[in-house]
Protein backbone atom coordinates (compact mmCIF):
# COMPACT_ATOMS: atom_id res chain seq x y z
CA UNK A 1 0.00 0.00 0.00
CA UNK A 2 1.40 3.40 -0.97
CA UNK A 3 -1.38 5.62 0.36
CA UNK A 4 -1.73 8.86 -1.56
CA UNK A 5 1.18 9.68 -3.89
CA UNK A 6 1.63 13.44 -4.26
CA UNK A 7 0.26 16.30 -2.18
CA UNK A 8 -3.32 17.25 -2.88
CA UNK A 9 -3.62 20.68 -4.52
CA UNK A 10 0.17 21.11 -4.81
CA UNK A 11 1.62 18.26 -6.91
CA UNK A 12 0.37 17.48 -10.42
CA UNK A 13 1.60 13.88 -10.16
CA UNK A 14 2.74 11.32 -7.60
CA UNK A 15 5.55 8.78 -7.77
CA UNK A 16 5.37 5.31 -6.23
CA UNK A 17 8.45 3.08 -6.19
CA UNK A 18 7.59 -0.60 -6.00
CA UNK A 19 10.36 -2.65 -4.38
CA UNK A 20 9.98 -6.43 -4.43
CA UNK A 21 11.96 -8.76 -2.19
CA UNK A 22 11.01 -11.92 -4.10
CA UNK A 23 10.46 -13.03 -7.68
CA UNK A 24 7.01 -12.37 -9.08
CA UNK A 25 5.25 -13.26 -12.30
CA UNK A 26 4.42 -10.24 -14.51
CA UNK A 27 0.70 -11.07 -14.42
CA UNK A 28 0.70 -11.06 -10.60
CA UNK A 29 2.53 -7.73 -10.50
CA UNK A 30 0.10 -6.24 -13.00
CA UNK A 31 -2.82 -7.49 -10.93
CA UNK A 32 -1.45 -5.68 -7.86
CA UNK A 33 -1.07 -2.38 -9.74
CA UNK A 34 -4.16 -2.47 -11.97
CA UNK A 35 -6.41 -4.95 -10.17
CA UNK A 36 -10.00 -4.21 -9.21
CA UNK A 37 -10.55 -2.57 -5.82
CA UNK A 38 -12.05 -4.59 -2.98
CA UNK A 39 -15.84 -4.77 -3.19
CA UNK A 40 -17.79 -2.36 -0.99
CA UNK A 41 -20.13 -4.52 1.11
CA UNK A 42 -22.52 -3.12 3.69
CA UNK A 43 -21.91 -4.10 7.32
CA UNK A 44 -25.14 -2.49 8.47
CA UNK A 45 -26.63 -3.86 11.68
CA UNK A 46 -29.39 -2.89 14.07
CA UNK A 47 -28.56 -1.94 17.66
CA UNK A 48 -31.00 -1.88 20.58
CA UNK A 49 -30.35 1.85 21.01
CA UNK A 50 -31.31 2.48 17.37
CA UNK A 51 -34.42 0.29 17.67
CA UNK A 52 -35.62 2.02 20.85
CA UNK A 53 -35.12 5.50 19.37
CA UNK A 54 -37.16 4.49 16.33
CA UNK A 55 -39.91 3.07 18.49
CA UNK A 56 -40.06 6.37 20.41
CA UNK A 57 -41.17 8.24 17.31
CA UNK A 58 -44.85 7.98 16.54
CA UNK A 59 -45.86 6.45 13.17
CA UNK A 60 -42.27 5.35 12.39
CA UNK A 61 -41.81 1.69 11.51
CA UNK A 62 -38.30 0.27 12.20
CA UNK A 63 -38.73 -1.90 9.11
CA UNK A 64 -38.75 1.26 6.99
CA UNK A 65 -35.13 1.91 7.97
CA UNK A 66 -34.20 -1.61 6.89
CA UNK A 67 -35.88 -1.14 3.50
CA UNK A 68 -34.02 2.13 2.95
CA UNK A 69 -30.60 0.72 3.95
CA UNK A 70 -27.67 0.15 1.58
CA UNK A 71 -27.58 -3.46 2.82
CA UNK A 72 -31.13 -4.01 1.52
CA UNK A 73 -30.23 -2.32 -1.78
CA UNK A 74 -27.23 -4.63 -2.25
CA UNK A 75 -29.36 -7.69 -1.52
CA UNK A 76 -32.06 -6.66 -4.01
CA UNK A 77 -29.50 -5.78 -6.70
CA UNK A 78 -28.29 -9.40 -6.70
CA UNK A 79 -31.77 -10.80 -7.43
CA UNK A 80 -31.97 -10.09 -11.23
CA UNK A 81 -28.63 -11.80 -11.91
CA UNK A 82 -29.75 -14.83 -9.90
CA UNK A 83 -33.04 -14.98 -11.80
CA UNK A 84 -31.16 -14.92 -15.13
CA UNK A 85 -28.86 -17.69 -13.89
CA UNK A 86 -31.86 -19.79 -12.83
CA UNK A 87 -33.55 -19.23 -16.21
CA UNK A 88 -30.38 -20.37 -17.99
CA UNK A 89 -30.21 -23.59 -15.94
CA UNK A 90 -33.90 -24.30 -16.59
CA UNK A 91 -33.37 -23.77 -20.34
CA UNK A 92 -30.49 -26.27 -20.28
CA UNK A 93 -32.70 -28.75 -18.42
CA UNK A 94 -35.55 -28.37 -20.91
CA UNK A 95 -33.15 -28.98 -23.82
CA UNK A 96 -32.31 -32.46 -22.49
CA UNK A 97 -34.63 -35.07 -24.03
CA UNK A 98 -35.02 -38.34 -22.13
CA UNK A 99 -35.65 -41.35 -24.35
CA UNK A 100 -38.27 -40.61 -27.02
CA UNK A 101 -39.47 -37.56 -25.06
CA UNK A 102 -42.93 -38.95 -24.26
CA UNK A 103 -44.56 -38.48 -20.86
CA UNK A 104 -44.87 -42.23 -20.29
CA UNK A 105 -41.17 -42.76 -21.03
CA UNK A 106 -40.15 -39.98 -18.65
CA UNK A 107 -42.36 -41.38 -15.88
CA UNK A 108 -40.80 -44.79 -16.32
CA UNK A 109 -37.26 -43.39 -16.20
CA UNK A 110 -38.18 -41.23 -13.20
CA UNK A 111 -39.40 -44.28 -11.26
CA UNK A 112 -36.23 -46.24 -12.11
CA UNK A 113 -34.01 -43.23 -11.25
CA UNK A 114 -35.69 -42.66 -7.85
CA UNK A 115 -35.38 -46.34 -6.96
CA UNK A 116 -31.70 -46.27 -7.92
CA UNK A 117 -31.08 -43.12 -5.82
CA UNK A 118 -32.78 -44.72 -2.81
CA UNK A 119 -30.60 -47.80 -3.29
CA UNK A 120 -27.43 -45.67 -3.34
CA UNK A 121 -28.48 -43.84 -0.15
CA UNK A 122 -29.26 -47.12 1.61
CA UNK A 123 -25.95 -48.67 0.54
CA UNK A 124 -24.19 -45.53 1.82
CA UNK A 125 -25.82 -45.99 5.25
CA UNK A 126 -24.75 -49.65 5.32
CA UNK A 127 -21.21 -48.70 4.34
CA UNK A 128 -21.04 -46.06 7.08
CA UNK A 129 -22.05 -48.61 9.72
CA UNK A 130 -19.78 -51.40 8.48
CA UNK A 131 -16.75 -49.09 8.28
CA UNK A 132 -16.74 -48.28 11.97
CA UNK A 133 -13.30 -48.86 13.54
CA UNK A 134 -14.38 -51.78 15.75
CA UNK A 135 -15.37 -53.81 12.66
CA UNK A 136 -12.63 -52.87 10.18
CA UNK A 137 -9.43 -52.28 12.18
CA UNK A 138 -8.83 -55.99 13.10
CA UNK A 139 -8.48 -56.74 9.35
CA UNK A 140 -5.99 -53.89 8.73
CA UNK A 141 -3.28 -54.90 11.17
CA UNK A 142 -1.19 -56.85 8.63
CA UNK A 143 -0.19 -55.43 5.20
CA UNK A 144 -1.10 -57.16 1.95
CA UNK A 145 -4.90 -57.32 2.15
CA UNK A 146 -6.67 -56.25 -1.03
CA UNK A 147 -9.00 -53.25 -0.67
CA UNK A 148 -11.40 -51.60 -3.10
CA UNK A 149 -11.21 -47.83 -2.63
CA UNK A 150 -13.24 -44.79 -3.60
CA UNK A 151 -11.53 -41.40 -3.16
CA UNK A 152 -13.52 -38.17 -3.53
CA UNK A 153 -16.34 -40.06 -5.25
CA UNK A 154 -14.01 -41.68 -7.83
CA UNK A 155 -13.59 -45.48 -7.73
CA UNK A 156 -9.92 -46.47 -8.08
CA UNK A 157 -10.64 -50.20 -8.03
CA UNK A 158 -8.67 -52.81 -6.12
CA UNK A 159 -5.42 -51.97 -4.36
CA UNK A 160 -3.19 -53.45 -1.66
CA UNK A 161 -2.91 -52.39 2.00
CA UNK A 162 0.57 -51.09 2.83
CA UNK A 163 0.15 -49.83 6.41
CA UNK A 164 -2.41 -48.66 8.97
CA UNK A 165 -1.91 -45.94 11.58
CA UNK A 166 -4.02 -44.38 14.32
CA UNK A 167 -3.29 -40.82 15.38
CA UNK A 168 -1.90 -40.58 18.87
CA UNK A 169 -3.65 -38.54 21.54
CA UNK A 170 -7.16 -39.47 20.40
CA UNK A 171 -7.98 -41.81 23.27
CA UNK A 172 -9.71 -41.01 26.54
CA UNK A 173 -6.77 -39.50 28.45
CA UNK A 174 -8.62 -36.81 30.35
CA UNK A 175 -8.19 -33.17 29.42
CA UNK A 176 -4.82 -33.84 27.77
CA UNK A 177 -6.37 -36.41 25.44
CA UNK A 178 -9.22 -34.04 24.63
CA UNK A 179 -6.78 -31.23 23.77
CA UNK A 180 -4.74 -33.56 21.57
CA UNK A 181 -7.88 -34.68 19.75
CA UNK A 182 -8.95 -31.07 19.14
CA UNK A 183 -5.49 -30.29 17.76
CA UNK A 184 -5.73 -33.09 15.19
CA UNK A 185 -9.28 -32.62 13.89
CA UNK A 186 -7.97 -31.50 10.51
CA UNK A 187 -7.40 -35.09 9.34
CA UNK A 188 -9.03 -38.51 9.89
CA UNK A 189 -8.27 -40.33 13.12
CA UNK A 190 -7.43 -43.56 11.26
CA UNK A 191 -5.15 -43.37 8.19
CA UNK A 192 -4.41 -46.17 5.75
CA UNK A 193 -1.73 -46.31 3.06
CA UNK A 194 -2.95 -48.25 -0.01
CA UNK A 195 -1.13 -49.02 -3.26
CA UNK A 196 -3.57 -48.22 -6.10
CA UNK A 197 -3.33 -48.10 -9.91
CA UNK A 198 -3.74 -44.56 -11.21
CA UNK A 199 -3.24 -42.24 -14.18
CA UNK A 200 -1.46 -38.90 -13.76
CA UNK A 201 -3.81 -36.01 -14.66
CA UNK A 202 -0.76 -34.24 -16.07
CA UNK A 203 -1.09 -36.40 -19.21
CA UNK A 204 -4.72 -35.32 -19.74
CA UNK A 205 -3.57 -31.82 -20.74
CA UNK A 206 -4.07 -30.34 -24.21
CA UNK A 207 -1.98 -31.64 -27.07
CA UNK A 208 0.76 -29.69 -28.86
CA UNK A 209 4.23 -30.20 -30.24
CA UNK A 210 6.01 -28.68 -27.27
CA UNK A 211 3.58 -30.40 -24.94
CA UNK A 212 4.22 -33.79 -26.54
CA UNK A 213 7.98 -33.41 -25.97
CA UNK A 214 7.39 -32.65 -22.28
CA UNK A 215 4.99 -35.60 -21.99
CA UNK A 216 7.52 -37.94 -23.58
CA UNK A 217 10.17 -36.86 -21.09
CA UNK A 218 7.76 -37.15 -18.13
CA UNK A 219 6.60 -40.60 -19.28
CA UNK A 220 10.17 -41.90 -19.11
CA UNK A 221 10.45 -40.76 -15.46
CA UNK A 222 6.92 -41.62 -14.32
CA UNK A 223 8.02 -44.69 -12.37
CA UNK A 224 10.02 -42.52 -9.97
CA UNK A 225 6.86 -41.06 -8.44
CA UNK A 226 5.51 -43.28 -5.65
CA UNK A 227 3.15 -41.02 -3.70
CA UNK A 228 -0.34 -40.36 -5.11
CA UNK A 229 -3.07 -37.82 -4.31
CA UNK A 230 -6.51 -37.55 -5.91
CA UNK A 231 -5.88 -33.97 -7.07
CA UNK A 232 -2.98 -35.13 -9.28
CA UNK A 233 -3.93 -38.73 -10.06
CA UNK A 234 -7.26 -40.09 -11.31
CA UNK A 235 -8.68 -43.59 -11.61
CA UNK A 236 -7.61 -45.66 -14.62
CA UNK A 237 -9.95 -45.70 -17.62
CA UNK A 238 -10.27 -48.44 -20.24
CA UNK A 239 -8.74 -46.34 -23.06
CA UNK A 240 -5.70 -45.11 -21.05
CA UNK A 241 -2.20 -45.89 -22.32
CA UNK A 242 -0.85 -48.84 -20.29
CA UNK A 243 2.65 -47.31 -20.30
CA UNK A 244 1.38 -44.28 -18.39
CA UNK A 245 -0.55 -46.25 -15.74
CA UNK A 246 1.41 -46.46 -12.47
CA UNK A 247 0.86 -47.87 -8.99
CA UNK A 248 1.17 -45.25 -6.23
CA UNK A 249 0.62 -45.09 -2.49
CA UNK A 250 -2.52 -43.15 -1.46
CA UNK A 251 -3.39 -42.18 2.11
CA UNK A 252 -7.10 -42.71 2.80
CA UNK A 253 -9.57 -42.98 5.69
CA UNK A 254 -11.86 -45.82 6.75
CA UNK A 255 -14.81 -44.25 4.93
CA UNK A 256 -12.90 -44.50 1.61
CA UNK A 257 -12.81 -48.32 1.76
CA UNK A 258 -15.51 -49.73 -0.49
CA UNK A 259 -14.80 -53.43 0.09
CA UNK A 260 -12.33 -55.62 2.00
CA UNK A 261 -11.17 -58.75 0.21
CA UNK A 262 -10.49 -62.13 1.78
CA UNK A 263 -7.32 -62.28 -0.37
CA UNK A 264 -3.97 -61.20 1.08
CA UNK A 265 -0.84 -60.77 -1.01
CA UNK A 266 2.82 -60.93 -0.09
CA UNK A 267 4.39 -57.49 -0.52
CA UNK A 268 8.02 -56.37 -0.14
CA UNK A 269 9.08 -54.37 2.94
CA UNK A 270 10.23 -51.43 0.83
CA UNK A 271 7.46 -50.44 -1.57
CA UNK A 272 9.11 -47.22 -2.83
CA UNK A 273 11.16 -48.66 -5.76
CA UNK A 274 9.31 -48.73 -9.09
CA UNK A 275 9.94 -52.44 -9.72
CA UNK A 276 8.52 -53.39 -6.29
CA UNK A 277 5.28 -51.48 -6.91
CA UNK A 278 5.05 -52.89 -10.42
CA UNK A 279 5.33 -56.48 -9.13
CA UNK A 280 2.55 -55.87 -6.57
CA UNK A 281 0.38 -54.43 -9.38
CA UNK A 282 0.96 -57.59 -11.43
CA UNK A 283 -0.12 -59.71 -8.43
CA UNK A 284 -3.39 -57.75 -8.21
CA UNK A 285 -4.06 -58.34 -11.92
CA UNK A 286 -3.37 -62.06 -11.45
CA UNK A 287 -5.93 -62.24 -8.62
CA UNK A 288 -8.52 -60.54 -10.85
CA UNK A 289 -7.75 -63.04 -13.63
CA UNK A 290 -8.20 -66.02 -11.32
CA UNK A 291 -11.55 -64.69 -10.05
CA UNK A 292 -13.37 -63.58 -13.21
CA UNK A 293 -16.69 -63.34 -11.34
CA UNK A 294 -15.22 -60.89 -8.83
CA UNK A 295 -12.59 -60.79 -6.09
CA UNK A 296 -13.93 -62.56 -2.94
CA UNK A 297 -14.92 -60.01 -0.28
CA UNK A 298 -15.47 -60.22 3.48
CA UNK A 299 -19.12 -60.44 4.51
CA UNK A 300 -20.04 -57.58 6.88
CA UNK A 301 -22.14 -59.81 9.18
CA UNK A 302 -20.33 -63.17 9.02
CA UNK A 303 -16.72 -61.95 8.75
CA UNK A 304 -16.64 -58.37 10.08
CA UNK A 305 -19.11 -59.14 12.86
CA UNK A 306 -21.54 -56.26 12.28
CA UNK A 307 -24.45 -56.74 14.72
CA UNK A 308 -26.25 -53.42 14.36
CA UNK A 309 -30.04 -53.49 14.00
CA UNK A 310 -29.86 -50.46 11.72
CA UNK A 311 -27.56 -52.40 9.40
CA UNK A 312 -30.02 -55.31 9.18
CA UNK A 313 -32.93 -52.96 8.46
CA UNK A 314 -30.89 -51.20 5.76
CA UNK A 315 -29.92 -54.56 4.27
CA UNK A 316 -33.56 -55.66 4.09
CA UNK A 317 -34.49 -52.37 2.43
CA UNK A 318 -31.56 -52.74 0.04
CA UNK A 319 -32.73 -56.26 -0.97
CA UNK A 320 -36.27 -54.96 -1.56
CA UNK A 321 -35.03 -52.10 -3.76
CA UNK A 322 -32.82 -54.48 -5.75
CA UNK A 323 -35.80 -56.80 -6.36
CA UNK A 324 -37.94 -53.89 -7.57
CA UNK A 325 -35.14 -52.68 -9.85
CA UNK A 326 -34.54 -56.15 -11.31
CA UNK A 327 -38.22 -56.46 -12.28
CA UNK A 328 -38.53 -52.91 -13.60
CA UNK A 329 -39.61 -52.62 -17.25
CA UNK A 330 -36.69 -50.30 -18.03
CA UNK A 331 -34.30 -53.10 -17.09
CA UNK A 332 -36.15 -55.91 -18.83
CA UNK A 333 -37.24 -54.15 -22.04
CA UNK A 334 -34.45 -51.64 -22.77
CA UNK A 335 -30.85 -52.46 -23.71
CA UNK A 336 -28.17 -51.56 -21.20
CA UNK A 337 -26.52 -48.88 -23.35
CA UNK A 338 -29.81 -47.08 -24.02
CA UNK A 339 -30.92 -47.47 -20.42
CA UNK A 340 -27.70 -45.95 -19.08
CA UNK A 341 -28.02 -42.99 -21.45
CA UNK A 342 -31.63 -42.37 -20.43
CA UNK A 343 -30.82 -42.52 -16.71
CA UNK A 344 -27.78 -40.24 -17.09
CA UNK A 345 -29.78 -37.70 -19.10
CA UNK A 346 -32.58 -37.74 -16.55
CA UNK A 347 -30.11 -37.37 -13.67
CA UNK A 348 -28.40 -34.43 -15.38
CA UNK A 349 -31.73 -32.74 -15.99
CA UNK A 350 -32.83 -33.30 -12.38
CA UNK A 351 -29.57 -31.77 -11.09
CA UNK A 352 -30.01 -28.70 -13.30
CA UNK A 353 -33.61 -28.26 -12.16
CA UNK A 354 -32.58 -28.60 -8.51
CA UNK A 355 -29.81 -26.01 -8.95
CA UNK A 356 -32.27 -23.64 -10.63
CA UNK A 357 -34.73 -24.12 -7.74
CA UNK A 358 -32.07 -23.32 -5.12
CA UNK A 359 -30.92 -20.19 -6.99
CA UNK A 360 -34.51 -19.00 -7.48
CA UNK A 361 -35.21 -19.40 -3.76
CA UNK A 362 -32.04 -17.42 -3.09
CA UNK A 363 -33.30 -14.68 -5.43
CA UNK A 364 -36.63 -14.55 -3.57
CA UNK A 365 -34.76 -14.27 -0.27
CA UNK A 366 -32.78 -11.32 -1.68
CA UNK A 367 -36.00 -9.54 -2.59
CA UNK A 368 -37.42 -10.02 0.91
CA UNK A 369 -36.63 -7.70 3.82
CA UNK A 370 -33.19 -8.44 5.28
CA UNK A 371 -32.82 -8.90 9.04
CA UNK A 372 -36.61 -9.07 9.54
CA UNK A 373 -36.32 -12.13 11.80
CA UNK A 374 -33.48 -10.52 13.72
CA UNK A 375 -35.62 -7.40 14.24
CA UNK A 376 -38.52 -9.46 15.63
CA UNK A 377 -36.21 -11.29 18.05
CA UNK A 378 -34.69 -7.99 19.24
CA UNK A 379 -38.17 -6.63 19.98
CA UNK A 380 -38.86 -9.77 22.04
CA UNK A 381 -35.62 -9.15 23.99
CA UNK A 382 -36.73 -5.59 24.80
CA UNK A 383 -40.08 -6.91 26.09
CA UNK A 384 -38.35 -9.67 28.04
CA UNK A 385 -36.03 -7.20 29.84
CA UNK A 386 -38.79 -4.65 30.48
CA UNK A 387 -37.68 -1.90 28.09
CA UNK A 388 -41.07 -1.91 26.30
CA UNK A 389 -44.47 -3.30 27.24
CA UNK A 390 -46.59 -5.81 25.33
CA UNK A 391 -47.99 -3.01 23.13
CA UNK A 392 -44.55 -1.73 22.17
CA UNK A 393 -44.73 1.37 24.39
CA UNK A 394 -41.33 2.39 25.76
CA UNK A 395 -40.94 2.11 29.53
CA UNK A 396 -38.48 3.86 31.87
CA UNK A 397 -35.69 1.35 31.18
CA UNK A 398 -36.14 1.81 27.44
CA UNK A 399 -36.10 5.60 27.80
CA UNK A 400 -32.75 5.27 29.62
CA UNK A 401 -31.28 2.97 26.98
CA UNK A 402 -32.18 5.52 24.27
CA UNK A 403 -29.41 7.79 25.59
CA UNK A 404 -26.60 5.20 25.56
CA UNK A 405 -24.67 4.00 22.51
CA UNK A 406 -21.01 3.95 23.62
CA UNK A 407 -21.26 0.64 25.53
CA UNK A 408 -23.75 -2.23 25.70
CA UNK A 409 -26.92 -0.30 26.53
CA UNK A 410 -28.77 -3.34 27.92
CA UNK A 411 -26.08 -4.13 30.50
CA UNK A 412 -25.56 -0.47 31.49
CA UNK A 413 -29.30 0.03 32.05
CA UNK A 414 -29.50 -3.20 34.03
CA UNK A 415 -26.72 -1.87 36.29
CA UNK A 416 -28.60 1.40 36.85
CA UNK A 417 -31.92 -0.24 37.66
CA UNK A 418 -30.35 -2.86 39.95
CA UNK A 419 -29.07 0.02 42.10
CA UNK A 420 -25.40 -0.91 41.73
CA UNK A 421 -24.29 2.73 41.24
CA UNK A 422 -26.23 3.97 44.28
CA UNK A 423 -23.90 2.33 46.81
CA UNK A 424 -20.63 3.20 45.03
CA UNK A 425 -18.43 6.27 45.18
CA UNK A 426 -17.86 8.36 42.05
CA UNK A 427 -14.37 6.85 41.58
CA UNK A 428 -15.73 3.29 41.92
CA UNK A 429 -18.48 4.03 39.38
CA UNK A 430 -15.91 5.28 36.84
CA UNK A 431 -13.69 2.23 37.42
CA UNK A 432 -16.66 -0.14 37.00
CA UNK A 433 -17.81 1.51 33.75
CA UNK A 434 -14.30 1.13 32.30
CA UNK A 435 -14.89 -2.67 32.20
CA UNK A 436 -17.41 -2.14 29.37
CA UNK A 437 -15.15 0.25 27.43
CA UNK A 438 -11.78 -1.50 27.69
CA UNK A 439 -11.88 -4.08 24.87
CA UNK A 440 -8.39 -5.62 25.05
CA UNK A 441 -8.35 -9.44 25.01
CA UNK A 442 -8.36 -10.97 28.51
CA UNK A 443 -5.43 -13.40 28.78
CA UNK A 444 -5.70 -14.30 32.48
CA UNK A 445 -8.03 -17.09 33.59
CA UNK A 446 -8.91 -15.01 36.66
CA UNK A 447 -8.95 -11.35 35.53
CA UNK A 448 -9.94 -10.08 39.01
CA UNK A 449 -6.80 -11.50 40.62
CA UNK A 450 -4.99 -8.75 42.52
CA UNK A 451 -7.96 -6.34 42.57
CA UNK A 452 -8.93 -4.75 45.87
CA UNK A 453 -12.31 -5.75 47.28
CA UNK A 454 -13.76 -2.27 46.69
CA UNK A 455 -13.19 -2.87 42.95
CA UNK A 456 -13.72 -6.64 42.62
CA UNK A 457 -17.12 -6.71 44.42
CA UNK A 458 -18.73 -4.19 41.99
CA UNK A 459 -17.22 -6.15 39.10
CA UNK A 460 -18.92 -9.35 40.32
CA UNK A 461 -22.25 -7.48 40.40
CA UNK A 462 -21.57 -6.32 36.83
CA UNK A 463 -21.05 -9.93 35.77
CA UNK A 464 -24.38 -10.92 37.37
CA UNK A 465 -26.19 -8.17 35.44
CA UNK A 466 -24.49 -9.28 32.21
CA UNK A 467 -25.61 -12.88 32.79
CA UNK A 468 -29.19 -11.67 33.35
CA UNK A 469 -29.10 -9.84 30.00
CA UNK A 470 -27.47 -12.80 28.23
CA UNK A 471 -30.12 -15.23 29.51
CA UNK A 472 -32.87 -12.88 28.32
CA UNK A 473 -31.31 -12.71 24.85
CA UNK A 474 -30.89 -16.49 24.65
CA UNK A 475 -34.50 -17.00 25.78
CA UNK A 476 -35.60 -14.99 22.72
CA UNK A 477 -33.86 -17.47 20.35
CA UNK A 478 -30.88 -15.22 19.52
CA UNK A 479 -27.65 -17.20 19.27
CA UNK A 480 -25.29 -16.10 22.05
CA UNK A 481 -22.62 -17.73 24.19
CA UNK A 482 -23.32 -16.61 27.77
CA UNK A 483 -19.78 -17.21 29.04
CA UNK A 484 -18.24 -15.46 26.05
CA UNK A 485 -20.62 -12.50 26.50
CA UNK A 486 -19.62 -12.11 30.17
CA UNK A 487 -15.91 -12.62 29.39
CA UNK A 488 -15.95 -9.46 27.24
CA UNK A 489 -16.14 -7.42 30.46
CA UNK A 490 -12.51 -6.58 31.15
CA UNK A 491 -11.42 -5.21 34.57
CA UNK A 492 -7.88 -4.57 33.32
CA UNK A 493 -8.08 -0.77 33.71
CA UNK A 494 -10.15 -0.54 36.89
CA UNK A 495 -7.18 0.32 39.10
CA UNK A 496 -5.80 2.81 36.59
CA UNK A 497 -9.15 4.63 36.18
CA UNK A 498 -9.68 4.67 39.94
CA UNK A 499 -6.23 6.24 40.44
CA UNK A 500 -6.85 8.75 37.61
CA UNK A 501 -10.10 9.87 39.23
CA UNK A 502 -8.22 10.25 42.53
CA UNK A 503 -5.94 12.78 40.83
CA UNK A 504 -2.87 10.64 40.02
CA UNK A 505 -0.50 11.72 37.25
CA UNK A 506 -0.73 10.01 33.88
CA UNK A 507 2.81 8.61 34.24
CA UNK A 508 1.85 6.91 37.52
CA UNK A 509 -1.47 5.70 36.10
CA UNK A 510 0.27 4.15 33.12
CA UNK A 511 2.41 2.03 35.46
CA UNK A 512 -0.78 0.34 36.71
CA UNK A 513 -1.68 -0.87 33.19
CA UNK A 514 -0.15 -3.36 30.81
CA UNK A 515 -1.24 -1.42 27.72
CA UNK A 516 0.20 1.25 25.45
CA UNK A 517 -0.35 4.91 26.30
CA UNK A 518 -2.60 5.37 23.25
CA UNK A 519 -4.92 2.58 24.42
CA UNK A 520 -5.22 4.11 27.89
CA UNK A 521 -6.00 7.57 26.47
CA UNK A 522 -8.57 6.20 24.02
CA UNK A 523 -10.29 4.24 26.82
CA UNK A 524 -10.45 7.29 29.10
CA UNK A 525 -11.90 9.44 26.30
CA UNK A 526 -14.58 6.86 25.45
CA UNK A 527 -15.32 6.40 29.15
CA UNK A 528 -15.94 10.15 29.54
CA UNK A 529 -18.34 9.98 26.58
CA UNK A 530 -20.23 7.10 28.21
CA UNK A 531 -20.44 8.99 31.51
CA UNK A 532 -21.93 12.03 29.73
CA UNK A 533 -24.53 9.77 28.13
CA UNK A 534 -25.36 8.24 31.53
CA UNK A 535 -25.75 11.72 32.99
CA UNK A 536 -28.26 12.57 30.24
CA UNK A 537 -30.06 9.25 30.82
CA UNK A 538 -30.31 9.91 34.58
CA UNK A 539 -31.69 13.38 33.85
CA UNK A 540 -34.24 11.95 31.38
CA UNK A 541 -35.70 9.60 34.01
CA UNK A 542 -35.53 12.22 36.79
CA UNK A 543 -32.81 10.62 38.93
CA UNK A 544 -30.96 13.77 40.00
CA UNK A 545 -28.73 11.96 42.49
CA UNK A 546 -27.23 9.75 39.77
CA UNK A 547 -27.06 12.71 37.41
CA UNK A 548 -24.94 14.65 39.91
CA UNK A 549 -22.70 11.60 40.49
CA UNK A 550 -22.04 11.10 36.76
CA UNK A 551 -21.43 14.81 36.18
CA UNK A 552 -18.86 14.74 38.97
CA UNK A 553 -17.30 11.66 37.38
CA UNK A 554 -17.02 13.46 34.04
CA UNK A 555 -15.19 16.32 35.76
CA UNK A 556 -12.75 13.93 37.43
CA UNK A 557 -12.00 12.17 34.12
CA UNK A 558 -11.67 15.21 31.88
CA UNK A 559 -8.30 16.70 32.74
CA UNK A 560 -4.62 17.00 31.81
CA UNK A 561 -2.90 15.61 28.72
CA UNK A 562 -5.53 12.89 28.12
CA UNK A 563 -8.10 15.43 26.93
CA UNK A 564 -5.69 17.89 25.33
CA UNK A 565 -6.95 18.78 21.84
CA UNK A 566 -3.42 18.57 20.39
CA UNK A 567 -0.11 17.33 21.78
CA UNK A 568 1.67 20.19 19.97
CA UNK A 569 -0.19 22.94 21.88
Amino acid sequence: MSGRAGRRGKDDRGIVIQMMDEKMEPSVCKGILYGDPDPLNSSYRISYNMLLNLMRVEDVDPEYLLRASFHQFQQESEAPALEIQADGLESQAEAIVVGDGSKEEEDRVDEYYQLNQQLLITEGKMLKISRKPQYVIPFLQSPGRMLECTIDGENYGWGVLISYKKKTGTGSAGSAGKMAKEATVSGPEHTIDVLLPCFDRHFDAEEGKARDEVKEEDASNIGLLWRGVSSHCRAVKADDDEKLVTDRVFTIGLSDIQDLSAVRLHIPKDIHPAHARKNVGKSVKEVKRRFPEGVPVLDPIKDLGVKSEDYKKSQDRCDTLKDRLSSHTLLTEVEEKDRMKMVLDYGKRSDLQEQAKVIRNEARACQGLVMRDELKKMKRVLRQLGHVDANGVIQTKGRTACEINTANELVVVELMFCGVFNDLSVEQCMALLSCMIFDEIVKDENPTEGLKSYLSNPFYKLQECARTVAKGIIACKIELDEDEFVAKLNPGLMEAVFAWCKGAKFVDVQKLTGTFEGTTIRTLRRLEELVRQLSSAAKAIGNHELQTKFERGSELLKRDIVFCSSLYL
